[in-house]
């Protein structure tokens, strides 16, 4: 049990395999919580007879350092040690099913009556309210019905990501809301309740789709309906290629002579027409230059060409099995692998990625065993303590839990810009600092990419290589709470703004970085957009049809990972913050967020010599039959079986083909995979999705049709409930609609209040008067000697 940001916070974890990830990430960071449900999937057995006894992958993964105290909230008596331990916690996060706590007389409305301070952070597949409400799912369903799998595949086969990646951004989301109502309740005084919807998590974090759909007249070279292409970027600017072994993501990014350079020195001529070109005007031909590249590289080992490339400062990527992976020299640098010791004497060791980021004032402990035995519960409520009686700060309920915090945001593109808009969001006052100079593509105002990501922020320029830029940058980040940037290694340092310099100015500062690999280390130099990520991390690899190599993710999966694990630990060190009075750095590499995400096989491959290999829609984590998309006469629907009960409702359905009574249990399913998964694939041909769908989940199986943009924008019934759609009117773009912060808090949706700027520097003026201190004419002379440009 380590002594991390969030020491001192008391979490009662009552979650199924879909929130587990939530409270291992809170006790990762030093929450003390206890886990009071038996529900979960075990995973793989463990080899080493010490490490067994503790259970299997997924109870080392998950539930690794939580207290253990079983309850039966059924009975009398588990409902009375559930209030009691409600009574001393700060906060709740749960899975059960809508409605099943209220029935019980425990929800949060229940338990403030003793504890009106405490949170509860409550995730469902799709929300408590609304017609779908009571829907079952799996991270296979849920990833065909919120919008992963429209655009993650191929065109005739649908693919999921692996590792459970749906579940993964669940968990982030709701670790970001509970530290955020945890911080306004200690403000305010009044306990939240926030409603996670799994199914809107996912929606309003897929990189591009909502982006080509409602900006179809300004994109017209993209298909306004986002296709399922394979590795293949929307921009089309990043795949992955076949080399004489192996497989490399290739992009002509960031510089396109660097590569076509190299590619005319190894007497390619055929690259010769390229010299020269920007990015921009590469992107008109760029399927005829990214083919050019893909004829180049057949000739080489991908492990070998893409070292030589990033030598080179071309963003290749060499595809990674777990194998490599594990050995990758930069994470042995920066210490992502950590043992936790088995037993009193130490006598097995379990290694796997045992943090997201590095915190300079705060670090991750080594990571811990499960635990088999309950702790005592009177030692329990001991060990937390009466709860703290400080009288609230603020008089008035906060409107947005982050309101009173400020951001200095240097960010670009997507991975930082994500989690600053859910700052801002959640009502924090970022302040997007940039340059109009260096904001080419993706980074301009007048670019739909730019208005999706950057809502909820105020906008002002800075030039950098101005000799006045220091000090300007200096008053705004005095009076802010975090500095977040995601820029290459060393830029900030060559601005002047390096972590020692900044708390230097600001020692209740949290300065956040989000390099590619990492500041230090034999891979710092490594440029890696999210593909490259991807690649080297092992996400594409696994990510993967057992007969395809060249799949891999359809959308910056990792850009929303990096998002929403760089807003989980700012929100607790923030808490750290709080209760120390000193800031800190958090030290994040993208590249070992990627292998973090999936850690499992890590832990797995560590422990047990089990390299996982890609198999398409299976499980990786807990293979449960079945769990497979099937083609309807209309479309795709995913269907899966996690537990045997499940299982009879869908033979009654199915019919003779699945009647097999030696297929009753999931051992004898695995046996029979190929047999259910035919019988289900001529069933579900002819029927349509919907109906399907409808069907299954009225006997509460697990299915969901494999939702596009269009499914999610105009027939999602339950996005049109819960409000999760909100038309807005932007100056420069006219009437659109964006999506909404994906939980209700006290029942109420968040709407977003600030549009993304129409131009770079909108708020130019009130940003360096209001906040900055300068005179209204310093601004206006600043802007005219290029300093705030």
């Amino acid at each position: 049990m380590n002594q991390g940001a969030l020491h001192g916070l008391r979490v009662i974890d009552l979650t199924d395999d879909s929130g587990r990830f939530a409270t291992k990430l809170l006790t990762e960071l030093g929450a003390s919580v206890v886990r009071i449900s038996a529900t979960g999937s075990s995973g793989a057995p463990m080899v080493d007879a010490a490490a067994a006894e503790l259970g299997g992958v997924l109870d080392w993964w998950y539930d690794g350092g939580k207290h253990r105290h079983i309850v039966d909230l059924d009975t009398d008596g588990g409902r009375s040690r559930y209030r009691s331990f409600c009574a001393s916690a700060d906060l709740v996060v749960e899975t059960e099913r809508p409605g099943r706590l209220e029935v019980l007389g425990i929800d949060h409305a229940d338990l403030l009556a003793t504890n009106p301070a405490l949170c509860q952070v409550s995730i469902t597949p799709f929300g408590r309210t609304g017609p779908r409400s009571d829907w079952v799912t799996s991270d296979l369903v849920s990833s065909a019905m919120g919008g992963f799998m429209s655009i993650t595949g191929l065109p005739d086969r649908p693919l999921n990501l692996w590792g459970r990646q749906s579940y993964n951004y669940a968990g982030f989301a709701a670790v970001i809301s509970a530290l955020a109502a945890v911080r306004a309740t200690r403000l305010d005084g009044k306990g939240r309740h926030v409603d996670l919807s799994i199914h809107e998590a996912i929606t309003g974090s897929i990189e591009n789709i909502f982006m080509q759909y409602f900006f179809d007249q300004e994109l017209p070279d993209m298909s306004k309906v986002a296709q399922r292409q394979g590795a293949m970027h929307w921009l089309r600017a990043y795949d992955l290629a076949a080399c004489r072994t192996g497989y490399t993501m290739i992009t002509p990014t960031p510089i396109p002579d660097h590569l076509v350079n190299w590619m005319i020195e190894e007497g390619h001529e055929a690259a010769r027409e390229w010299q020269g070109k920007d990015v921009e005007s590469m992107l008109e031909r760029i399927d005829d230059l990214m083919d050019c590249v893909r004829d180049f590289v057949k000739k080489y080992d991908a492990m070998d060409l893409w070292w030589e490339a990033q030598n080179r400062h071309c963003a290749f990527g060499g595809v990674h099995d777990i194998a490599a992976v594990a050995e990758i020299p930069q994470f042995e640098h920066r210490g992502l692998f950590a043992s936790a010791t088995v037993g009193d004497t130490g006598e097995s060791n379990v290694r796997m990625p045992h943090r997201m980021v590095k915190m300079s004032a705060t670090p991750t402990g080594p990571p811990q065993p499960p635990q088999l035995e309950s702790t005592n519960l009177e030692d329990l409520l001991a060990d937390w303590g009466s709860r703290d009686s400080a009288e609230p700060t603020v008089g008035e309920r906060l409107a947005r839990p982050l309101e009173g915090l400020r951001v200095a945001d240097f960010t670009w593109v997507l991975a930082g810009p994500f989690c600053t808009r859910m700052f801002g969001d959640l009502g924090a006052d970022v302040i997007r600092i940039q340059n109009e100079e260096r904001s080419t593509l993706v980074n301009r105002a007048d670019y739909p990419y730019y208005f999706v990501w950057n809502r909820s922020k105020r906008s002002a320029t800075l030039n950098m290589k101005h000799p006045e830029a220091l000090a300007a940058a200096r008053r705004i980040i005095e009076s802010s709470d975090v500095l977040i940037e995601n820029y290459s290694a060393g830029v900030l340092e060559a601005w002047g703004l390096d972590y020692e310099t900044v708390h230097e100015w600001n020692p209740k500062l949290v300065y956040v970085t989000m390099s590619g690999c990492g500041h230090d280390g034999p891979w710092k130099h490594v440029i890696s957009y999210a593909p490259t990520v991807h690649a080297v991390c092992g996400i594409t690899h696994l990510t993967n049809f057992a007969d395809r190599g060249d799949v891999g993710s359809g959308l910056s999966l990792n850009d929303h990972l990096a998002g929403f694990s760089a807003a989980a630990t700012t929100l607790a060190a923030i808490e750290a913050r709080d209760r120390t009075g000193v800031g800190q750095k958090v030290d994040m590499a993208q590249l070992e967020i990627g292998t973090y995400a999936i850690g499992p096989a890590l832990l797995d491959y560590f422990a047990n010599h089990n390299e996982a290999q890609p198999a398409g829609n299976r499980d990786g984590l807990h293979d449960h039959v079945p769990n497979e998309v099937y083609p309807t006469r209309d479309g795709f629907v995913a269907i899966s079986v996690t537990a045997d009960s499940q299982w009879p409702a869908l033979a009654s359905i199915v019919g003779e083909s699945v009647a097999d009574p030696a297929w009753a249990t999931e051992a004898e399913r695995r046996d029979h995979r190929v047999d259910i998964d035919a019988a289900l694939s001529a069933w579900a041909a002819n029927g349509t999705a919907n109906e399907i769908v409808d069907t299954l989940q009225a006997v509460g199986v697990p299915a969901g049709k494999v939702q596009d943009v269009v499914d999610l924008f105009e027939h999602d019934p339950q996005h049109e409930a819960r409000g999760f759609w909100q038309p807005v009117t932007h100056d420069g773009f006219g009437d659109r609609h964006v999506d909404t912060f994906p939980a209700l808090i006290d029942g109420e949706r968040l709407p977003v209040e600030r549009l993304a700027p129409s131009y770079l520097g909108e708020h130019n003026f009130e940003v360096w008067t209001d906040v900055a201190g300068y005179e209204f004419d310093a601004v206006a002379e600043g802007m005219g000697t290029d300093l705030f440009t």
